[in-house]
């Protein structure tokens, strides 16, 4: 049997985590100086909260070396094959540090594949490798695949404001005035590993995300049409309804799935970020 496993910037609902069998390692958020289990004992509206209320943004951080090896470990004991694939090795140390636990644990049985995404971006792709698994495919075969399908793999996001992605260094102080005042909405999207600005569109939220969902379709067209996930921070459901309702009614997507951003991810957008996301086709 192959075990799938992954960190909790996933972003998938946990009936999804269910049906496939997917193992979560969670990641730390850090408010002020005590620590947090990402989905155990923090979500997302804790960390608003707090930024409200202290003006501080959270720090996230990867787990240790040793957490690695044990979670692992736990997971071979059973004799299983086990594949991990978790937040891109280029915004994250995490995944440098489950690379060297596997090198002490020493297995054959341990693949380890960067998933050069996050968020939902990485659902897809656990999701993709487990039902390889289900297929009966042994774990060397779905990281061979696995490795083609990060690379064909549109995750992408608007945000509302720049104010969380300032206060952790991500955008200098001029930029984050300038769009904030001009109402300017970056568009990110994951390309190679790294997030990159893309587009940007002018307006109020709600009103550009409509054309950036139109955009990312148009643009990466060559659509795998089984699964979509909209993945937001939003506090209006109305609204995300609406934008998963758009989606559905182009009738590219067998299922289109409403997802919202764990803490780690939330940490770094803030508020009022929405992604549509999904896989490519393979050559």
């Amino acid at each position: 049997m192959v075990k799938i496993c992954t960190d909790s910037c996933v972003d998938i609902n946990k009936n999804q985590l269910e049906k496939y069998n997917i193992e979560v390692l969670p990641l730390c958020v850090i408010l002020k100086d005590k620590e947090y289990l990402d989905g155990v004992d923090i979500q997302p509206k804790d960390i608003f909260e707090y930024v409200e209320k202290t003006g501080n943004l959270p720090k996230t951080a990867a787990r240790s070396i040793e957490d690695f090896k044990e979670f692992f470990l736990k997971l071979l004991s059973n004799g299983d094959e086990v594949i991990y694939t978790g937040i891109s090795s280029k915004l994250s140390s995490s995944f440098g540090y489950a690379c060297k636990a596997k090198e002490e644990i020493n297995s054959d049985k341990l693949f380890l594949v960067d998933s050069k995404s996050l968020s939902s971006g990485i659902g897809l792709l656990v999701i993709f490798a487990a039902k390889l698994a289900q297929q009966g495919l042994d774990a060397k075969t779905i990281c061979e695949r696995l490795k083609k399908q990060a690379d064909l793999n549109q995750a992408s996001f608007v945000v509302d404001k720049l104010d969380f992605l300032y206060k952790g260094g991500r955008c200098s102080a001029m930029a984050k005035f300038g769009a904030n005042l001009l109402k300017i909405k970056p568009r990110l999207e994951l390309k190679d590993g790294s997030i990159h600005n893309t587009g940007k569109y002018v307006g109020p939220f709600k009103m550009v995300v409509k054309k950036y969902i139109d955009d990312m379709l148009k643009i990466h067209n060559k659509i795998n049409n089984e699964l979509c996930f909209i993945t937001h921070t939003c506090k209006d459901k109305k609204f995300v309804n609406d934008m998963v309702e758009h989606v559905k009614s182009k009738n590219l997507f067998k299922e289109v799935v409403e997802s919202t951003a764990g803490s780690t991810i939330s940490c770094h957008c803030g508020e009022n970020t929405l992604g549509i996301l999904y896989l490519l086709e393979e050559n």
